[in-house]
Formats: structure tokens, sequence, C-alpha cells
């Protein structure tokens, strides 16, 4: 989990440092906004896909614990609803701001489509922002579900 946190702190650096470059047109260590977004859309696609690892393997975890009777099966039902509201959010993002870097190409070549370009980056990353608060309290219920399965008494 801080290993997550560790890439999405990573993330919103890197998000608001493209930003940047692209708002005041300035490079960094030299290289061009292309660039350094090729950069940062490889670490966003691996934060994010960390992040939905740590909770398929978690709720993997939760779901055996449960079938061998380490807790109710009401922890379940609250996994899955904490899956069906993270999830989707996550797909979203990783869509918008792949769509954005593909647009480069748009840009790159001054075709009509390279006029979303800049609304684009701006939606993914206030989504993103958005998202950020929601893994937050997905973790924060992961971690009350994982500390709700009880040790099976042995008499």
């Amino acid at each position: 989990m801080l290993t997550c946190y560790g890439f999405m702190l990573l993330n919103v650096v890197n998000i608001v440092l493209t930003g940047l470059m692209g708002l005041f047109n300035i490079t960094i260590f030299g290289a061009t906004q292309m660039r350094f977004s090729l950069f940062m859309i490889l670490i966003f696609l691996i934060t994010e896909i960390i992040v939905m690892y740590f909770f398929i393997t978690t709720g993997k975890s939760i779901k055996q614990a449960i079938e061998s009777g380490l807790g109710q099966k009401i922890l379940w039902d609250r996994e899955k609803i904490l899956k069906m509201k993270l999830f989707p959010h996550l797909m979203l993002t990783i869509m918008l701001f792949s769509t954005w870097f593909i647009l480069w190409g748009a840009v790159d070549n001054n075709h009509q489509f390279g006029i979303l370009h800049k609304p684009l980056f701006y939606l993914a990353f206030f989504h993103h922002g958005w998202t950020l608060i929601i893994k937050n309290r997905s973790f924060q219920e992961q971690i009350n579900i994982i500390s709700e399965l009880k040790q099976v008494e042995v008499n």
C-alpha cells in the first residue's frame, strides 16, 4: 500500500510538471513536453496497474479468508461495493490520459483533433484528483475490511 502511495505522489508531480511545461512552454532536463509526457504516461500506467493489482490481490485474499471462516459474508459484499466504486474511476482516468497522450500525434501533425489536447488534459487532471480521493477512501475501507477478519478460535 505504501508503494501505491509513493507512486501516486510521483504521478501527481509528473502530471503537474507536464501541465506546467505545456502552459509555459518550458523544458525539464532538456526534454520537451512531448518527451516528458512519454515518461509521465509510463509512470502513470504503471501506478494505476499497481493500484488495481493491490485491490485485486487483497480482495482475493479477503474472499479466501471469508470462505475459510475468518469473517462474515457481509465483508465480501463490502469488498464488491468498494471495487464497483473504485475501478470505473481508475479505468476512466486511464482512458482520459491515454487519449490525451495519443492526441499528441494530432497536435504534432496539425490535425483538427489537436484542439482537444489541452481541454482533455484539464479534464483528465481534475478527474485524476477526484480519483485520488476515491483511492484514498478505498484504501481506508480495504484496511477496515481486513481488520474485521477474525482469527478462528481453537478449542
